[in-house]
């Protein structure tokens, strides 16, 4: 009998994890919008990780595979994210990169109030939408990698990324008339 390729060493298999985690969390932390979730979810797909890894064959990345393990565990929670997910960020809190003097508070009050805008938009997307968005936007992963990763055609990803773009175009453009013409006032 071949020994698998992520073997039965749990060192081995620690050290894995210690590699991994940072990028997994933060590719779970996108889809499930915060941290809590994102924590329980990495430890479930650790956890499946183990108990599959005979299933590994080491035909693809072994990063890929962790990937597609984690997305199925968060497809797996989704019902139990929803019901928190319409008060949390999705995007998670971005850094606040304001670099003016400590004194010119509407600056960054500005620049939250268009943060939490736009996560809003994006929270707003349905979720065969919001999805593709979200790996493609925050997570940098290419349309063949979330097509992959989604069991979906190219296309079917490039269709779904320019409807949430406009989606979340308009609602800003929405947003701008509104205050544009609160200005004009």
């Amino acid at each position: 009998m071949a020994a698998h390729p992520l073997g039965n060493d749990r060192e081995r298999f620690r050290t894995l994890f210690m590699e991994q985690r940072g990028e997994v969390y933060r590719f779970l932390y996108r889809l499930a919008g915060n941290a809590h979730d994102a924590e329980d979810l990495l430890q479930e797909t650790f956890a499946r990780l183990w108990h599959k890894r005979d299933q590994f064959r080491g035909d693809g990345s072994l990063a890929g595979y962790v990937r597609k393990i984690a997305y199925r565990t968060f497809l797996n929670a989704r019902i139990r994210l929803q019901r928190v997910r319409a008060s949390l960020p999705i995007a998670g809190e971005l850094e606040d990169r304001y670099d003016g003097p400590a004194d010119d508070a509407q600056s960054r009050d500005c620049r939250a109030f268009l943060l939490r805008h736009v996560q809003q938009a994006v929270r707003s997307l349905p979720e065969s939408w919001r999805q593709p968005f979200v790996l493609f936007r925050y997570q940098n992963m290419s349309c063949r990698e979330i097509a992959e990763l989604m069991g979906l055609t190219n296309k079917a990803v490039e269709m779904r990324l320019r409807k949430a773009t406009h989606s979340i175009a308009a609602q800003l453009a929405s947003l701008r008339a509104e205050y544009d013409d609160g200005a004009a006032r």
